[in-house]
């Protein structure tokens, strides 16, 4: 599964439960993300929000800026965050907790030339699809 091994491994927990949350936490991410109108729309509101330069770290080959609850809150809105916490069955720190967590690495991962190539968001939806639906 390439992909969403190295995003599941790059979460830091690798014991058994831990990793089923862990998948469980990308899945609903993955699923938010694909609301809120895909990686794209995602990408736009952080360039918008003024985290350009931290999102081209993340696309680039270099080290990954990181970003901090706060600031995805300030790129994303609160009224977004509070529909991936009622996914993650927290509130919106925790929510954007996770995400600036996660999504340096989603990004960095799905961009290993530098850009975001469509096939690479349509395979982790399909193996993250796949996953929840055995």
């Amino acid at each position: 599964m390439g992909l969403l091994d190295d995003l599941v491994g790059s979460l830091g927990n690798s014991n058994g439960s831990g990793q089923g949350n862990q998948m469980q936490q990308l899945m609903a991410i993955w699923n938010w993300v694909q609301e809120q109108g895909g990686v794209e729309v995602l990408l736009q509101k952080f360039q918008q929000g003024g985290f350009g330069q931290v999102l081209n770290s993340w696309l680039g080959s270099g080290s990954n800026m990181s970003i901090d609850g706060g600031e995805i809150q300030n790129a994303l809105g609160n009224d977004e965050l509070q529909s991936l916490a009622d996914k993650l069955g927290t509130d919106v720190q925790g929510a954007s907790g996770t995400l600036a967590a996660l999504l340096p690495q989603v990004i960095d991962k799905l961009s290993p030339q530098g850009h975001i190539k469509t096939s690479n968001t349509q395979d982790l939806g399909a193996m993250v699809d796949g996953l929840f639906k055995r």
